[in-house]
């Protein structure tokens, strides 16, 4: 007996040796192809991480490749994990990306707002009261509450309620904080603040809570009912945030108030694309962090996996940042192209058509625009002229697959029952087609909120997807989307259109930090193309029936190349550096005073033909404060020029501003 048990033991000791080897291999193969930094952010036991990720650096690879191996080292518990996002398609991927690296746990993973409703529907089972409903539409009620006011109006009053909820800003507080914030309510702040008072009267009257009463009341749970709050810390006490910079007050408060002494956290974002300010979203919360989470550790990803260097040095122009460092292959240089009136649509059909390689996708190409308002008519246009197109904020549930489906349904019957009958009608043999697609990402979605919420309806399910219904048509078609719907997508070739003062940025963005916002929205969309960037804009248009003038964005500029290949010149041509060359070489005072006031006309002929090349302002290549401070110094190396119009200005037109300080004899 004795030997038989040393024998099981031996044999029990060699199957732990071997779960010990896999579980190793596992872990190490979890790391493969991660660059140092991307290694360190996955491994850091540091149970308090921030993670600065840049544009393209591959954040979903490492907050996917985090929670997989802490799991597998046994850091953390992955059934205690819970990823917040902002959208369903982001949570979506997360959950995808899991599975494909082995988890074997299904990670609880949602946006804000469907994860504090799924808190909010444990608590009311908890104390065994009865469901409150949520409001599918703040518009609709707004509009019966009040319905002397005209949609415009009623639309003004939905955003002003918006954006105070996303501060937690009460009705008896609006009127002081809009005014302080310089906001425009519709007809006054009072009278806002009156029907922003009336609305809340009217959801409590009815039972009714909309998205941001979610947030609000899941905050309230967690910081007034302690047993309960204690226990859903204790649930899920491995908290991931992604695109952290997007975080308004609200759900930032919500976030601190889960976050217990047991808790791990890890946030990953990026400053730079912070373009929600409209929504509420604070990008101090990511800037700060370190403030806000005392003790908290940040490292940061630059590395650009996407773009090609040239697209990635024209993006850093835009917000006067060093370029990040790139992986890709050199590739072209930018275009900007300007067009006249209604040419724009064919000037934009020839560009796309002359892209599209034999062979390729019309899907590799996307038309970014910066208003919604931009696109109906490209879209027309362009379908007119054969191009097909699709628009990435086309609802699932308007699609008559999806209408179908659940016309076959009760909205009360459980959202399990659905999926299951569902998925087996459509198991059987069936063509791969976009009506197809389109139902396997409505069951996907569906599965994914029943991780969340098991007990869920079809009603709620439907009801939740409408708040964040992103899903797009599988078609092969360019694909037309706003700059701020762009945000987390990608394509080989993006077209950015309309780049005029205006529009980029809008006219509307009037205050420094709205501006600021503004740049960094333009340098969002333009980090979403890979290969090749190619940007129009429309000298004049026709607006309210009227043709106008436009001006070029300030920020046009940062798109425009040197390089000679490119054939459009951004300095003056050799005959003029020559002839600049001999008045130089004329000139026989020693007058400092003189030779400082013949180069600053030198200087502003170079600027002049550098403007005209581009068609912009000179002032947007380089103020006048700079041309005389350069006159003055007469640098005379790229290092002294670049303390005194910066690195990236400095590589860009330092040999040719050099040329014209310094003449060669």
């Amino acid at each position: 007996m004795v030997a038989d048990d040393r024998s099981e033991d031996r044999a029990e000791d060699r199957a732990e040796d071997r779960a010990d080897d896999r579980s190793e291999d596992r872990a190490e193969a979890l790391l493969a192809g991660l660059t140092p930094a991307q290694r360190d952010a996955v491994t850091t036991t540091a149970s308090r991480l921030c993670i600065i990720a840049g544009a393209g650096s591959g954040k979903t690879r490492v907050l996917t490749r985090r929670v997989a191996w802490q799991s597998a080292q046994a850091n953390i518990d992955p059934r205690r994990v819970l990823v917040l996002t902002f959208t369903r398609r982001a949570a979506s991927e997360l959950r995808s990306r899991l599975k494909s690296l082995g988890m074997r746990e299904a990670i609880a993973a949602g946006t804000f707002h469907s994860v504090a409703l799924a808190l909010l529907k444990r608590y009311w089972d908890h104390c065994d009261r009865p469901h409150m409903k949520l409001l599918p539409s703040r518009y609709s009620l707004l509009a019966k509450a009040n319905p002397q006011l005209d949609t415009t109006t009623v639309a003004a009053i939905n955003t002003e309620i918006s954006w105070a909820r996303a501060r937690l800003i009460t009705p008896e507080r609006y009127a002081a904080e809009a005014t302080e914030a310089r906001r425009r309510p519709p007809r006054s702040a009072e009278f806002t603040a009156s029907a922003y008072a009336a609305f809340q009267q009217a959801k409590n009257t009815r039972r009714l809570i909309d998205f941001d009463d979610v947030l609000a009341l899941c905050h309230s749970v967690l910081t007034k009912q302690p047993a309960f709050a204690d226990a859903q810390r204790w649930f899920y006490r491995h908290l991931f945030v992604d695109e952290f910079q997007d975080v308004n007050p609200l759900q930032f408060a919500v976030l601190s108030a889960w976050l217990g002494p047991e808790s791990s956290l890890a946030l990953v974002g990026d400053p730079d694309q912070a373009i929600y300010g409209f929504n509420g979203a604070d990008p101090d919360f990511i800037r700060r962090v370190d403030r806000h989470f005392p003790g908290i550790a940040v490292m940061h990803l630059r590395t650009n996996f996407r773009s090609t260097p040239e697209v990635l040095f024209a993006a850093a122009r835009v917000l006067n940042s060093e370029p990040q460092p790139a992986t890709r292959a050199s590739g072209d240089w930018p275009t900007v192209t300007v067009t006249e009136g209604d040419d724009e649509a064919s000037v934009l059909v020839q560009a796309i058509r002359s892209r599209r390689l034999e062979g390729a996708s019309w899907r590799d190409q996307a038309v970014l625009a910066r208003t919604n308002a931009q696109l109906p008519a490209l879209r027309k246009a362009l379908t007119a002229l054969g191009v097909p197109t699709r628009r990435r904020d086309t609802g699932l549930l308007r699609h008559p697959e999806i209408v179908d489906l659940l016309n076959r349904w009760h909205s009360d019957t459980a959202l399990s029952t659905m999926l299951t009958d569902e998925q087996m009608r459509l198991r059987h043999d069936r063509p791969v087609n976009d009506q197809t697609v389109i139902l396997d990402a409505f069951m996907s979605l569906a599965a994914d909120h029943l991780t969340l919420e098991p007990r869920a309806t079809i009603g709620d399910f439907t009801v939740s997807l409408r708040s964040d219904d992103r899903v797009g048509e599988a078609v092969d078609a360019v694909e037309l989307c706003t700059f701020h719907s762009a945000k987390g997508l990608e394509w080989p070739i993006v077209h950015l259109v309309g780049l005029e003062d205006g529009l980029v940025p809008v006219a509307f963005a009037r205050s420094r930090a709205a501006r600021e916002e503004e740049r960094r929205l333009l340098y969002v969309a333009a980090t979403r193309a890979r290969q090749e960037l190619h940007v129009m804009w429309c000298s004049n248009r026709v607006v309210a029936s009227k043709p106008m003038e436009r001006s070029p964005s300030p920020w046009l500029e940062a798109f425009v190349s040197d390089k000679p290949a490119d054939q459009t010149p951004t300095g003056p041509p050799r005959e003029v550096l020559d002839l600049l060359r001999r008045l130089r070489d004329s000139h026989s005072g020693d007058d400092p005073a003189e030779r400082a006031s013949e180069l600053l006309t030198d200087l502003h002929q170079w600027r002049s033909a550098v403007a005209r090349a581009a068609r912009i302002k000179p002032s947007a290549v380089l103020k006048d404060s700079t041309l005389r401070r350069i006159a003055q110094q007469e640098p005379s190396s790229i290092s002294e020029l670049s303390a005194v119009i910066g690195p990236i200005m400095a590589d860009r037109f330092g040999p040719r501003l050099l040329e014209i300080i310094h003449p060669a004899d």
